[in-house]
């Protein structure tokens, strides 16, 4: 299902992002993939880890296939303010519109804006191409992202413990020494380390904490670079019987580019107020969608 200009909705988009800026200079030691130690057998998991990911990773694979559309809202807090959207899911990509700044509602003239930019959506085809060429790009970057999971780590059965979804299962991985990245956005998978959570009863993944051990230089070290230490963490959420989705995405790193200019990557993303709509709709009627919402809203205020 394409989702449009929709911010880091997916696990896997934080890394598909920066897995576009190019090379990792380095790989860390790996773990050892073991059998399921004491402490969680009788979960009927399988003995390997790796076959675990790879069985999770198919479950994520499939999910991208839904045709389920929902809208809701997404709050991203960055250094320079709190914006908050309402989403609405078409058949070709998710429309997104600003319905608030650091908590407070537009100006006019921001309203005005947000207008503009949705008519134009609407009604000019060229706009509505790239805006489905975009969608289709970034799904194809996660799914990317995705198959190259099982291969790229090494895993390590870590525990079991209880989520407000269920039982969920921990790994740690690390580089895998013999991964050779197939793509340009799977190399930043040779410089990261971390844990991961996968809910036992669906096999889904419900928490990536992943760690930037190695400097990732981009533009072959010519343009820049992201420092060791940046990390991100990522939660899903079950929103339906079949759905998953990001719901909660801390995301940092730093770095330079063009040798003076400094990447200061700081954002903290939520989304919520999940709601089944329609399957079918079109941009344009997406777009028509969030001005019956903005009319809605704008209705229940208190006059002033």
């Amino acid at each position: 299902m394409l989702r449009g200009d929709r911010t880091k909705v997916c696990l896997f988009l934080p890394l598909a992002c920066l897995g576009m800026m190019g090379w990792l200079a380095a790989q860390n030691p790996p773990l050892t993939s073991t059998a399921p130690p004491v402490a969680i057998q009788g979960h009927n998991l399988p003995a390997s880890p790796d076959e675990l990911v790879r069985q999770a990773i198919d479950n994520e694979l499939r999910a991208t296939a839904s045709h389920e559309h929902f809208q809701y809202r997404g709050e991203k807090q960055a250094p320079s303010g709190i914006t908050t959207r309402q989403y609405v899911e078409t058949n070709d990509g998710t429309v997104a519109r600003a319905i608030a700044y650091n908590h407070q509602p537009l100006t006019a003239d921001q309203q005005r804006k947000e207008e503009a930019r949705l008519q134009k959506l609407a009604h000019d085809p060229e706009t509505q191409q790239k805006h489905r060429k975009d969608a289709q790009e970034e799904d194809e970057r996660v799914k990317k992202m995705l198959k190259a999971m099982p291969d790229a780590f090494l895993y390590q059965y870590d525990g079991v413990e209880e989520g407000p979804q269920g039982r969920l299962v921990k790994l740690r991985f690390t580089a895998n020494p013999n991964f050779d990245p197939p793509n340009r956005e799977t190399q930043i998978y040779r410089g990261m380390e971390g844990t991961m959570l996968i809910q036992i009863a669906e096999k889904r993944l419900a928490v990536l904490n992943a760690n930037l051990v190695r400097s990732v230089s981009f533009g072959w070290g010519i343009l820049g670079h992201l420092d060791p230490g940046g990390h991100f963490t990522v939660r899903q959420t079950k929103i339906a019987a079949d759905r998953w989705e990001t719901t909660d995405m801390t995301l940092k790193f730093a770095g330079r580019a063009l040798f003076f200019h400094k990447i200061n990557i700081d954002e903290h993303d939520t989304e919520s107020a999940f709601q089944r709509i329609p399957d079918n709709l079109s941009l344009s009627q997406g777009v028509e969608w969030l001005q019956r919402q903005e009319q809605q809203i704008a209705q229940k205020q208190p006059q002033q």
